[in-house]
């Protein structure tokens, strides 16, 4: 990247992203993207013939175009710039609902010792698209505090209901309440999740460290070891996708259950 142009594209990709965090379909600032297309024509003058292919965008920024049009064009200024996007770099969709749709079932989600913000975030956001009634965070888990959880849970923290506790608290008054405590984990005791699951049970999955996964203590405490199976050379998955498909198989075969009631 020509050193004489790294503060360009710099600004350039602080307008795109600002321009899509504020604009809707044809409502974009007219002098914040006239500011865009004016540092983008500037590329021309480079003698990087990448740049200069990219300068040409600046006839295609128009005010009245569509957020997704808009989208199209700011991807190539992210990959020269080599820009990751995350989930939690886009809004919280004006779609989402403003009410239930189901009501929330008999289902929780322990997260112990993780230390991805991003994970439990996503747990988060999982959390609710399934209708879980509750999460715990115990141990060093990060809790919705730390913007980072916040963010990638698109919004909803604010819609969950969580409690920070110790692990053994946290099992003592889910066992109180009779709900069966699962532990995921790829351990060579644990069951495949699909082989005799009781999905109509109220339920709480532990999802445990993302590399070392839970304590042999942890385990004894839990009423099954359950596993989810995987075919390729990777035997085991990121622990919120564990969770998502976990929690998702409980909630679709709990469905099925109450309707043949």
């Amino acid at each position: 990247m020509a050193n004489d142009f790294k503060k360009t594209l710099e600004e350039i990709h602080q307008l795109f992203t600002g321009l899509e965090q504020d604009s809707t379909d044809h409502g974009f600032d007219g002098q914040l993207l006239e500011e865009l297309i004016n540092l983008i024509a500037t590329l021309e003058k480079s003698e990087d013939p990448i740049l200069v292919k990219l300068s040409r965008y600046k006839n295609s920024l128009t005010q009245d175009m569509t957020l997704k049009h808009f989208t199209t064009i700011a991807v190539p200024f992210e990959r020269y710039l080599k820009k990751s996007i995350t989930d939690g770099d886009f809004l919280v969709s004006s779609t989402d609902r403003d009410h239930l749709v189901m009501k929330r079932a008999p289902l929780h989600f322990i997260i112990d010792n993780m230390r991805s913000a991003f994970n439990v975030g996503s747990i988060f956001r999982t959390a609710d698209t399934i209708g879980v009634q509750k999460i715990w965070l115990t141990g060093y888990t990060p809790t919705p505090i730390q913007p980072q959880v916040d963010k990638a849970a698109l919004g909803a923290t604010l819609v969950m209901e969580w409690q920070n506790l110790s692990f053994n608290e946290c099992i003592s008054e889910l066992k109180n309440k009779n709900f069966r405590i699962i532990a995921l984990e790829t351990s060579a005791k644990a069951i495949d999740i699909s082989v005799d699951f009781d999905f109509s049970q109220p339920t709480a999955f532990i999802i445990g460290n993302e590399r070392f996964g839970l304590d042999k203590d942890q385990l004894e405490l839990a009423d099954e070891i359950r596993r989810i199976p995987t075919f390729g050379v990777k035997n085991s998955l990121n622990a919120a996708v564990a969770a998502a498909i976990a929690g998702y198989e409980w909630r679709k075969q709990y469905n099925e259950l109450q309707h043949n009631v």
